[in-house]
């Protein structure tokens, strides 16, 4: 099992999200009721790889291994106690309905129930389960039981043992993707919300009740794609496109109106496919989605409530991740801006130091 819950006191931590353009690093300390931000940083992976920042890639574990100790060295890391967050793509999560069976009897069951939602052989994966409070109304029957079922490739945890055996990190600990998010960012409400983590690659959708992640999916649009659309709509190398994207966002560049209207055209397949997926979670649970949280480098993307807000008709709002944790003053401004950047590292660090 990689024991999605299990905590050990510690005095320092470190978060570790390990994207497919860059790699994120969160460090915290506790001071006796407070949690305070040592450190953070970001490194791009495309130059890794001979390609531009921004952009996506699958470096091998030597090049990773190099861009963590890089990213360590100039973020001045010091902590070992660690938790990594899975790649979202080598998860699966999914709430099924069983019978309302002992625990032993379920231990039986669950393996049996499992291979009709993990689409890969048992073999290749670790799965672990749990129930869902009676508390939380997601349509309850007397006779079946709500039960969360969680796997991970063994693929990609052996290279993440790998890479903590080379970075000398101790106490370490794996969480799946959407749990981090939840505790960095909190939805402030019971009922259920939609996290919308917009990668450069890929979107990640964690679907949320009473703080119970029910249900994952990814979808195969990220930030990236308006990057590719300006640089071949303006005819622009990749880098310049990338930085026009930053600097003017989906609110565009007065002198050249054109990048509003490609940005906006980028986001609608992104943001289409969101609209279905919410749809099909309300159906599929017979709930409301109270609103959706918008989280990820791509929530950084300037006017991106506007264009989200033209597709999607659930109330959205952009994650404000550090708001359990004390920032030196002079890092407010800064982490205001990059906040939902750091959301899952951040949710991983706080694993460590919080209940």
């Amino acid at each position: 099992m990689f024991e999605l819950f299990k905590k050990e006191e510690v005095g320092q931590a470190i978060g570790l999200d390990i994207g497919p353009s860059s790699i994120k690093v969160v460090q915290l300390r506790r001071e006796k009721e407070r949690v305070i931000l040592d450190t953070y940083g970001e490194v791009p992976l495309g130059p890794y790889g001979g390609i531009f920042v921004g952009q996506a890639i699958h470096l091998g574990e030597e090049k990773v291994l190099e861009a963590i100790n890089n990213l360590f060295k100039e973020a001045k890391v010091t902590a070992h106690n660690t938790v990594i967050a899975i790649d979202p793509s080598a998860t699966y999560v999914s709430l099924i309905k069983v019978p309302k069976v002992d625990d032993d009897q379920l231990r039986t069951m669950i393996p049996i129930e499992a291979r009709k939602y993990i689409p890969i052989p048992l073999t290749e994966v670790q799965m672990d389960w749990w129930h869902v409070p009676t508390t939380v109304n997601i349509g309850s029957h007397d006779e079946l039981i709500n039960i969360v079922l969680a796997a991970v490739n063994n693929e990609t945890l052996a290279m993440y043992d790998r890479l903590v055996k080379k970075l000398g990190l101790t106490n370490v600990e794996y969480e799946i993707h959407g749990y981090s998010v939840v505790r960095s960012s909190s939805p402030h409400t019971h009922k259920m919300v939609l996290y919308v983590d917009i990668g450069s690659q890929s979107t990640t959708l964690s679907l949320v009740h009473q703080n119970i992640v029910l249900d994952m999916h990814v979808i195969s649009h990220g930030s990236q794609e308006s990057t590719l659309q300006l640089s071949k709509a303006l005819s622009v190398p990749i880098d310049t496109a990338e930085d026009a994207k930053r600097t003017f966002g989906y609110k565009g560049d007065f002198s050249n109106p054109y990048i509003k209207d490609i940005m906006q055209l980028s986001s609608y397949p992104l943001f289409g496919e969101v609209a279905r997926l919410s749809l099909m979670y309300e159906r599929k649970y017979n709930q409301h989605i109270e609103g959706i949280i918008l989280t990820g480098g791509g929530a950084r993307v300037s006017g991106v409530l506007d264009v989200y807000s033209q597709t999607v008709h659930i109330a959205g709002r952009v994650a404000t991740p550090f708001e359990r944790v004390k920032v030196p003053e002079f890092l407010s401004e800064m982490i205001e801006r990059v906040g939902p950047t750091y959301a899952v590292a951040l949710g991983c660090a706080l694993k460590k130091l919080i209940a």
